[in-house]
């Protein structure tokens, strides 16, 4: 099947209490289930995500005055971030998955299968963004038993193989 052809789901914008945000946390730590995306795939699908905006940087560079001024350089990056959490954010709560994950097969889901809310998605960009700020540190506790990264455990999500 070819990317083109991917039919994205629309998931139902729900916002959920914190109370029951909180009682998925224990539940959180269990050993991974059998239906958890492989962490090459997640890797994979993050990778050709970031490569998106690395392409607009790329794209919108020539546009910076000639001797790059702090100030342009600073408007670039903010204009960059606005757009990779509108990118995320947007994508995970339309249809659980970014471009990637839909290459790769890889969706968000909710750890009580519940819609995602903008509250955890919200979350979920954070903290991918402070993983990403860290060196891939975030990401690394997704080796542990629990298959689940900072990301996962800040927005009460997973990583599932996608439907």
């Amino acid at each position: 099947m070819r990317f083109d052809e991917i039919e994205l789901d629309a998931v139902p914008l729900v916002d959920e209490p914190a109370a029951a945000m909180a009682s998925h946390h224990a539940a959180a730590d269990d050993a991974a289930t059998g239906d958890d995306a492989p962490r090459g795939k997640r890797l994979l699908a993050l990778l050709t995500d970031l490569s998106l905006f690395v392409a607009i940087v790329l794209a919108l560079s020539p546009l910076l005055p000639s001797p790059a001024s702090w100030l342009a350089i600073t408007a670039l990056a903010g204009f960059v971030l606005v757009l990779s959490y509108h990118y995320f954010v947007g994508t995970w709560l339309l249809w659980g998955k970014t471009i990637g994950g839909a290459i790769f097969d890889v969706k968000i889901a909710r750890e009580s299968m519940d819609a995602m809310s903008w509250r955890s998605a919200s979350l979920r960009w954070a903290a991918t963004l402070a993983s990403l700020a860290t060196a891939g540190i975030g990401f690394a506790l997704a080796a542990l038993p629990s298959r689940r990264s900072l990301p996962d455990r800040m927005s009460a999500t997973r990583c599932v193989v996608g439907t």
